[in-house]
């Protein structure tokens, strides 16, 4: 064996070895991050990768002022992520196979995510979603993520967990 050999053979194990030990690792869930509102601290959830941020009136995003700050139950945070699945495959399947590069690829990326919980004038609750693959630092665990361009790696939806329907998907272009 060559030196070459030995070092890529070497390389090659090591690899193998990282790949498979991570595989076998459980995510771990947070009871509760100070950055969030006190409302989380019965809730469930992986807080590197989820952050609620209460609805603020006086910032007027993501919804009107005439909408209320709601909280989250822990069923609905589970029900969320299922949205995220169900919006982000109907986004997908709008796509032809020549415009696969514009589609979002929840297992490539890791995604991170904002909600925003409020109550309409109906009394739905309705949450605001924000997916982003990529922050520069930890401020988006406080503050609401606002990019341009950035491609597939940043879209945002609404959900009315009322009627069990999501709207007004938008994903970012390529600038």
């Amino acid at each position: 064996m060559t030196i070459r050999s030995t070092i890529s053979s070497l390389a090659i194990i090591s690899f193998l070895t990282f790949s498979l030990s991570a595989c076998g690792q459980a995510t771990k869930y947070k009871p509760y991050d100070k950055t969030q509102s006190n409302q989380n601290n019965k809730l469930q959830f992986d807080t590197s990768k989820t952050v609620i941020i209460p609805f603020d009136k006086k910032e007027n995003y993501p919804f009107g002022n005439s909408y209320k700050p709601a909280t989250l139950t822990q069923t609905e945070i589970i029900e969320i992520d299922s949205f995220i699945i169900k919006c982000v495959s109907d986004y997908n399947a709008s796509f032809t196979q020549e415009d696969k590069q514009f589609r979002i690829d929840l297992t490539k990326e890791i995604y991170k995510k904002q909600l925003v919980a409020v109550t309409n004038e109906k009394g739905e609750k309705e949450v605001w979603v924000n997916c982003f693959c990529r922050t520069w630092d930890n401020a988006w665990k406080t503050k609401i993520i606002h990019v341009d361009d950035g491609g597939n790696c940043y879209f945002n939806f609404k959900i009315n967990l009322t009627t069990k329907k999501y709207y007004d998907l938008g994903v970012n272009a390529e600038g």
